[in-house]
């Protein structure tokens, strides 16, 4: 039927092809194993980008699961088809349709990934953003597909950060009034300053980042907000002058809720910023933490079953809120980070800079980069 003279024939055949992969692995494999892939990818030849669409909607679960799907795909000869559409289409719906497609193969091994972005992928997920600012969910595809390089090696960080009109894109995407829409670019950029180097990040600070991942954090709900807490949180890892970038008193009450609740995630998010913001070098930050009950928190966090969280939480209260001789919590410098009278107490070491990391860091761990796994699609 998928050679029909008969497009609204070849149409449905395609369709109850898609439906079919979609119920499991093992359907998959058994189209695979009759031939259905190379007269799918033949479809993307269409000149009726309804049965574009419809194809893109067959392989796209026919790419799902593991690699050996993905890597059936390319070897089939996907790539150029698929990304053709991506290149020249301007319908919406066509778009993401082909985008869902590369979401499963980015999500696959890395071999295909890298032979996708060979063929230069990022240019073209990003070029069409700017269009789809008002497209809600059918911009879901293209973000995630995003996320998903940049859940890679660092180069593809680096390569998104520096692929002209990504990070103005991501700025709006991030305020996007489509709750989807907006998690998985928060998702994506969380992945972004996750980047080992960090010497990109200048570039997303520049980009006016900060003031914005800082609102999110503090006003949004609980699931918003732990996605741009992790941004925040990968920015201050790079380093005491990252951390000093961030907007500590209007950050800190918001981490200091997830500490007091009952979700582990958000416990050791919030146990993890004020880790950095005590260790950041900043003078008054014990005082800070004190002010707005941080103290009370890590308290409450010491008493809790997880080891992990009971240990740093013990280890932060014992170094920067020991007891001076008279019974009142005071903070202590430990090495590496400055003294109340300004200076560092360290003994002829150099000055921190934001790639150094958080050397200083009391729990002896070093930087957290959460950079978090590619997702495929749902």
């Amino acid at each position: 039927f998928l050679d029909s003279q008969n497009l609204a024939l070849v149409d449905q055949s395609a369709w109850a092809l898609g439906n079919i992969a979609a119920d499991g692995p093992k359907f998959r494999d058994r189209l695979k194993d009759n031939g259905v892939l190379p007269p799918l990818i033949k479809l993307l030849d269409s000149k009726d980008l309804n049965l574009v669409q419809t194809a893109c909607f067959a392989l796209s679960n026919l790419a799902r699961g593991e690699g050996a799907q993905q890597e059936a795909l390319v070897k089939a000869g996907l790539i150029k088809p698929l990304l053709h559409h991506l290149r020249v289409d301007t319908e919406p719906a066509v778009i993401s349709e082909a985008a869902w497609v590369v979401v499963y193969l980015t999500s696959g091994p890395e071999n295909v990934s890298t032979q996708l972005l060979e063929h230069r992928l990022i240019p073209l997920l990003v070029a069409p953003l700017k269009d789809f600012l008002d497209q809600k969910a059918l911009a879901i595809p293209l973000v995630r597909a995003l996320g998903n390089i940049a859940s890679g090696p660092d180069n593809n960080t680096s390569a998104l950060i520096n692929e002209p009109g990504f990070l103005p894109a991501m700025l709006q995407f991030i305020q996007s009034d489509c709750r989807p829409v907006k998690k998985e670019s928060l998702w994506l950029m969380s992945n972004i300053t996750a980047d080992h180097t960090g010497t990109d990040l200048i570039k997303v600070i520049d980009a006016g980042f900060i003031p914005v991942l800082s609102q999110i954090a503090s006003h949004q709900n609980f699931d918003i907000r732990k996605e741009a807490a992790y941004s925040l949180i990968n920015l201050a890892s790079h380093g005491p002058d990252y951390a000093k970038a961030l907007p500590h008193r209007e950050l800190l009450p918001g981490f200091l809720d997830f500490m007091r609740t009952k979700d582990h995630e958000l416990i050791s998010l919030g146990l993890r910023y004020v880790q950095l913001l005590l260790n950041s070098g900043i003078q008054d930050a014990p005082a800070l933490l004190s002010e707005m009950n941080g103290v009370d928190a890590l308290e409450a966090v010491i008493l809790s079953d997880d080891r992990d969280q009971h240990r740093l939480a013990s280890l932060l209260m014992d170094t920067y809120f020991g007891e001076n001789n008279h019974g009142s919590r005071v903070p202590t410098p430990i090495p590496g980070t400055p003294d109340p009278s300004g200076h560092s107490t360290n003994h002829g070491g150099s000055n921190l800079n934001p790639s150094s990391g958080s050397s200083s860091d009391p729990s002896g761990l070093p930087p957290q980069y959460l950079k978090r796994a590619s997702m495929s699609a749902i």
